[in-house]
């Protein structure tokens, strides 16, 4: 049987010749390429009706394409109060006016099937199909971004109040502390110098005095120094560091896990804080009469924890110093959570980055 040939469309000739791909190879990829993609892509005709609604923006308003294709886009996302500007902007701009959000990302509010507002990146991009406008509209829902901001900046504000809080703090246990003990310390010099030629027994009593007096300012200067930064933590690490704090609480500390190696001098410090105002925040709310704390190297991961078998209620939220320890444990690039039911105790849990 002899060979035939089959004549080739002259388009499809064309096609092959120039590596187009065939229309339909084309629309599947394009297809695919829509339900693919994370952020939600709407395209509307110059009517303002929808003629393509992706699975993202499904997802991002809550209402499937079925429902979607063929209604006016302003009617399903555009919140009620800006739909006569967004139908005049787009009648502007199929006149062939100028585009104001075409061709630029912005942040705006939108609304889902249920009513539900919430912000969004926009970008409009438009194309002509068989002579005749289309918008297409990529849309990101910025939710979780704008409310990680905002805890950033919240963040940021309470570590610099804390900052100042510890300055007041400082100062005030300065004057009333040390500060107090050496203003005594040198009225007591200058009483003894007085009376030095006069009456030496009287000076030798003064001069004990004044010992005194030193020895006292001496040892508030060492335990504000101690609330600051321990040098016991700067000498040892972490183990006696720990061990230290655990023997000052008033009640029964277990600790287990704390490995003599040291670690960088910012991670130290950071759990080191993470367990003394937990067990501050166990002996002043938790009522509790038992509490455990370790500390343990996981890869790259210092996991400080610190239970205790008390009231609980304890939360992130609620104030006692946690909120600013885990703005601390943050700034070290870690993170702090609390487990805390009523009845159950509190577990405070923080994770800290200790690579080197």
């Amino acid at each position: 049987m002899p060979n035939a040939e089959v004549a080739a469309d002259p388009t499809t000739t064309r096609r092959r010749a120039s590596g187009a791909s065939p229309p339909r190879v084309g629309r599947a990829i394009m297809s695919a390429v829509l339900h693919a993609a994370l952020d939600a892509v709407v395209a509307i005709d110059g009517d303002g009706r929808v003629v393509a609604w992706n699975p993202a923006a499904e997802r991002c308003f809550a209402l499937p394409a079925r429902d979607a294709v063929g209604r006016e886009l302003a009617e399903l996302v555009v919140p009620p109060e800006l739909r006569d500007r967004h139908r005049a902007g787009l009648a502007r701009h199929v006149a062939g006016g100028p585009a104001v959000v075409s061709g630029r990302r912005i942040e705006i509010t939108a609304q889902r099937a249920d009513g539900e507002r919430f912000p969004v990146e926009l970008t409009i991009t438009r194309i002509t199909l068989d002579g005749e406008p289309l918008f297409v509209a990529y849309i990101r829902d910025i939710s979780d971004r704008l409310r990680a901001e905002a805890e950033l900046r919240a963040s940021r504000a309470r570590i610099v109040a804390a900052g100042d809080a510890a300055r007041r703090r400082l100062e005030r246990d300065l004057h009333d502390g040390a500060q107090q003990h050496l203003v005594a310390l040198a009225a007591t010099l200058r009483l003894a110098r007085m009376r030095l030629d006069a009456d030496p027994p009287a000076t030798g009593e003064l001069l004990d005095t004044a010992m005194e007096g030193l020895h006292a300012a001496t040892g508030e200067l060492r335990e504000l120094a101690r609330g600051i930064h321990p040098a016991v933590l700067t000498e040892g690490g972490l183990r006696p560091a720990i061990a230290g704090l655990a023997g000052r609480v008033a009640l029964p500390v277990d600790v287990a896990g704390v490995a003599a190696d040291r670690l960088p001098a910012a991670v130290e410090a950071t759990a080191y804080f993470v367990v003394a105002e937990a067990l501050t925040n166990v002996v002043r709310h938790a009522g509790a009469t038992h509490a455990e704390v370790s500390v343990t190297p996981r890869g790259d991961v210092l996991i400080v924890r610190v239970s205790d078998d008390g009231r609980g209620g304890a939360g992130l939220d609620r104030g006692s110093g946690l909120a600013g320890l885990a703005d601390r444990v943050a700034a070290a690039g870690g993170s702090l959570t609390v487990e805390s039911a009523a009845g159950a105790g509190t577990i405070v849990r923080a994770e800290i980055p200790c690579a080197s």
